[in-house]
This record gives C-alpha cells, structure tokens and sequence, in this order.
C-alpha cells in the first residue's frame, strides 16, 4: 500500500513576521554591541589617532575612545602641539559621503577645550598651523592681525569631506590665549561656551551662533566680563546680525554686517570702553 504524502503546514504570516523580526532585532543587538566593543580597543584607538594625524599632517595623541549611544565617537585626552582637548563626542551624518558638500561630521561637542596660540613672526600665522583659521579670525575680532579669508593650501587642515562650515560646533568651558614669537601674552578668551544652531526659515537654512566667555581680553589690553554674543546669518548670505551682545555692564545695540570679524573688533572695542 502506497504511502500518502502530507502536505507540509506553512506557519501563518504573523509568525513569520514576528520571527524575522526577532532574528534582525538579535542580529543588530549583536552588532551594537560588537561596534562598542571594538572602539573601546587600543587598536581601534590608534587607528582613529593615526587617521587624524595622516588627515591634519599633525601628531595627535588620544588616551580613550568609544562609541556613543547613537554611534558616534566619544574622544579622551585628545591633544597636538599647542592644544589640549580632554573631551570630545563626534556625531556623524552617515549619508554624508553620497553629497559633495555633507561632511562627514555633523557635530562636535568639546569640553574643556584649552589652545595656546602663537604667531609665527615670518608669516603672521598662528600655531597650530591646522587651527590658524580659528586663530585668525578670532584674532582679528580681538585686535590682532586681520583675518586672511583666503585659503591657503599650504597651511595643514582638516580634510573638508570630514570638517567644513557646515559641521556644528558647540565648546563647554574652552580657553584660548594668543602669544607672540617670544610667547608674552596677547589676548585670550576664558571660560567660552559657544552653540551653534541651524534651522529653516522660508526654506532657507539658518545658522544661530551663542557664545559665552567668563573673560574677555582684548589686544588693547581692554578686558570685559560675562560676555555674551548672539549671531543670525541666513546661509547663502553674507549678512550676519548681531541679535544681542553684551558684558556685565550693559548691552550694545543690534547691528547687521557683511565684514563680521573686523566690525565685531570695532563694536568690541566700544563696548569696552564703557568700563
């Protein structure tokens, strides 16, 4: 007698479902975890160093790293020549190299930030050489030597697929001091807090800068203090406005500019004066 083939039951469709969906929930658990694991490596920690050293032609050195709840980068004890960075997250816009002018970092959140800058007599740059624009224009705002707005190809910098303007920063507690050559003094900017923002205003993208700084001197040996500075650009536009600036004797009235380094160091100035 001929056996009789039974016609295998297929589970319902819910059940499937809920399998896959534990399967691909277990899968990406484990792969959360492995990429935990793996930044917290010392192999993966002198990888990211030696990307960043090859990326700025500078010799950095970094104590820890690991990765964020949102799989970003959390930076330990990062420093090079004249700056010291004990703490850093790196958020990253993943997307970033399918677009030409997306970088790779979306934003940077320092703490502590500490960097020392020096001119360099020959040249009127400022080491760090791969912060000179910083150095620059920050510069410029507190009576240095005018900002140089042209880029300079020779002078190391962080690649612009990784960093560029479009990358959001946001500094808790920073100190930077200008020297000069023979290392006395310039200038410096003490406990700084800086945010930036960006938002949509009639489909325009919208940049708001807030900075705080403890402690504020300047080039002409003018000093003020609970300095506060907020700046509203449209992107496209070379308008910047100054919505509020102030120090712990008063506020300065709203003003709109299209050179913001050289009239914030003019307005700066004025302000001072009022001490």
């Amino acid at each position: 007698m001929a056996k009789v083939k039974t016609a295998k039951k297929k589970r319902p469709l819910k059940v499937r479902i809920k399998r896959n969906l534990v399967t691909a929930t277990t899968l990406l658990l484990i792969l959360y975890i492995g990429v935990h694991v793996i930044t917290r490596t010392d192999g993966f920690r002198t990888l990211v160093a030696d990307k960043l050293s090859n990326g700025t032609r500078q010799l950095i050195t970094l104590e820890k790293c690991g990765a964020t709840p949102l799989l970003g980068l959390h930076l330990q004890g990062l420093g090079f020549e004249g700056a010291v960075i004990p703490d850093a997250k790196v958020l990253f816009n993943w997307h970033g190299p399918l677009y030409k002018d997306v970088p790779l970092v979306r934003r940077l959140i320092i703490a502590n930030l500490d960097i020392e800058f020096r001119r360099i007599p020959t040249s009127g740059n400022w080491e760090p050489l791969v912060l000179n624009g910083v150095g620059a224009r920050l510069g410029a705002i507190l009576g240095l030597n005018p900002a140089t707005m042209d880029e300079n190809d020779a002078l190391p910098k962080f690649p612009a697929y990784a960093i560029n303007e479009k990358t959001l920063v946001q500094l808790r507690r920073a100190k930077l001091v200008w020297r000069d050559e023979k290392g006395r003094e310039l200038a410096y900017i003490t406990e700084a807090d800086l945010n930036v923002k960006s938002g949509t205003l009639i489909k325009r993208k919208v940049i708001q800068t807030i900075a705080k700084c403890g402690h504020v001197k300047l080039a002409s040996g003018r000093a003020m203090r609970d300095f506060r500075l907020e700046v509203f650009r449209i992107e496209g536009s070379g308008v910047a406005t100054i919505l509020d600036m102030a120090d712990s004797n008063g506020e300065y009235p709203e003003f709109a500019t299209e050179n913001l380094w050289q009239d914030l160091n003019l307005n700066l100035h004025q302000l001072s004066e009022h001490r």
